[in-house]
């Protein structure tokens, strides 16, 4: 048989303390707020993950421009530095061209007058001078010879002109010498 309560509800018996439901309640509740905590929790940390990336993309940018700003330091030494070694070069071959011409200088006769000096980086030269006569071109290429900074003197050529100076007829001799200049003998 089936059980029919005809009472009114205020007769009706309460019902009893259900414990479970009660735990059930109790767990949803739980479950909720700690939803809620979670959610929020997480989207303070996204918040604070979200600014970190924006300073570290501004300091990428500052960092990015330093970078630049090194490769282009970089390259601009590297010019300076190359620059540099010419001007070096420069000062080391206008001492070794200056004591060249020291040399020469000191070899050369006084009525020897030089016109052309060639220096060739394999150690060979060739000048063309003027004189006044052959005795002179012989004497000046056996004051080369003669040299230890000189070796391989060789004429390469004599031409004789006339020059007519305060009605006067003046011979000159203009000659080529060309041979090895010792660089070692001369530091």
């Amino acid at each position: 048989m089936v059980n029919i309560n005809l009472l009114p509800v205020e007769y009706k018996e309460k019902q009893k303390f259900n414990l479970k439901r009660v735990l059930i309640i109790l767990f949803i509740i739980l479950l909720t707020f700690g939803t809620v905590y979670l959610y929020y929790y997480l989207e303070l940390q996204i918040d604070y993950k979200e600014r970190q990336l924006k300073i570290m993309k501004t300091e990428l940018a500052t960092i990015d421009k330093v970078i630049v700003e090194v490769s282009n330091l970089k390259k601009d030494k590297a010019i300076i530095e190359e620059r540099v070694k010419v001007i070096e070069d420069l000062i080391a071959n206008q001492f070794y061209l200056s004591r060249t011409l020291g040399e020469f200088s000191a070899v050369l006769l006084d009525e020897v007058w030089m016109d052309n000096l060639s220096l060739n980086t394999n150690q060979t030269f060739d000048f063309t001078a003027n004189t006044l006569n052959n005795y002179l071109i012989a004497k000046c290429m056996v004051t080369l010879k003669n040299d230890p900074t000189f070796d391989n003197i060789e004429l390469g050529y004599v031409r004789k002109s006339k020059i007519i100076e305060e009605n006067r007829d003046l011979e000159i001799v203009n000659f080529q010498l060309f041979g090895l200049f010792n660089y070692k003998k001369v530091e």
